[in-house]
């Protein structure tokens, strides 16, 4: 009970809940919409091919994660761009913007004299590393996605469960598509101090899919999905406290786990009652 309760009190661990449970939130919207059009391995490629700009700044000074978002949102513009491109495929493109962005990186801090403490904490992610400044941003950034969210959600709904009715309504789907992309690009570097470059997408692709194994419905899995995100992200900063683990390795098991969970329970659920059911 003692150490919880100084976990609650120590200010770091304060910002990480504070910002954790922002970022739960962001990338379990995102999730909802970004996984059912298949782009959850877009996620991985704009995560590491940020690296790069995480690179530029700890090479010539200033805010690493400030770069990053900047290449993040490019990289996201451009996706947006060529998705309906005929002659590219979005998965194709994101695997050369991951190799590329991430081959950068690595050259340019080889090219940085120094021991470079920070890389491993971008990789993997520190709870230490959380300042105030990064939750200040995340309060910023948090209330303008909500305001965005509120403003595209139909949008959104029906680009992604029926694109082609969004066109003959004449929804300003590109607007939507543009907001999709970008802002989770940029959702994806707000959350890369607390869980790292190389596991940030587990915060937008596994709630998602775990409540996916759950639910039938649109409604049901976002609010499935938000409760997974910010139960799951508490519990792996709790374990990772409490066991002195890695925070984001914790956090990602956590959510590896509760996917588990989740096909187990919707094999239950879909499971007939009555053995006659079987032939109905």
């Amino acid at each position: 009970m003692d150490l919880m309760s100084e976990m609650f009190t120590t200010p770091f661990m304060q910002r990480a809940l504070i910002g954790s449970l922002m970022l739960a939130v962001m990338l379990g919207l995102f999730g909802v919409f970004m996984v059912p059009r298949k782009l959850g391995f877009m996620a991985d490629g704009v995560s590491h091919a940020s690296l790069l700009g995480i690179a530029v700044g700890i090479m010539f000074g200033g805010a690493p994660l400030l770069w990053a978002a900047l290449v993040a949102a490019c990289i996201g513009m451009v996706l947006a761009k060529i998705e309906d491109n005929s002659r590219l495929t979005l998965d194709s493109v994101v695997g050369i913007v991951l190799v590329g962005g991430m081959s950068s990186a690595v050259i340019l801090m080889s090219l940085t004299p120094g021991y470079k403490p920070e890389l491993v904490t971008y990789l993997f992610g520190s709870l230490l590393s959380i300042s105030w400044n990064d939750i200040y941003f995340l309060i910023g950034f948090f209330a303008v996605t909500l305001i965005l969210f509120k403003l595209q959600w139909r949008t959104l709904v029906l680009t992604t469960v029926h694109g082609e009715l969004s066109s003959v309504l004449g929804l300003r789907t590109s607007a939507a598509k543009y907001f999709l992309f970008v802002g989770t690009s940029i959702a994806l570097i707000a959350g890369v101090k607390l869980l790292g470059v190389i596991l940030i997408s587990a915060l937008l692709i596994i709630p998602f899919s775990a409540a996916n194994q759950a639910t039938r419905s649109l409604r049901s899995s976002l609010i499935v999905t938000e409760c997974i995100a910010i139960g799951g992200t508490i519990a792996g900063i709790i374990c990772s406290y409490v066991y002195d683990l890695p925070t984001g390795p914790a956090i990602a098991l956590v959510f590896v786990a509760l996917f588990l969970l989740c096909v187990i329970a919707g094999k239950i659920i879909s499971r007939p009652l009555l053995a006659h059911e079987h032939t109905q």
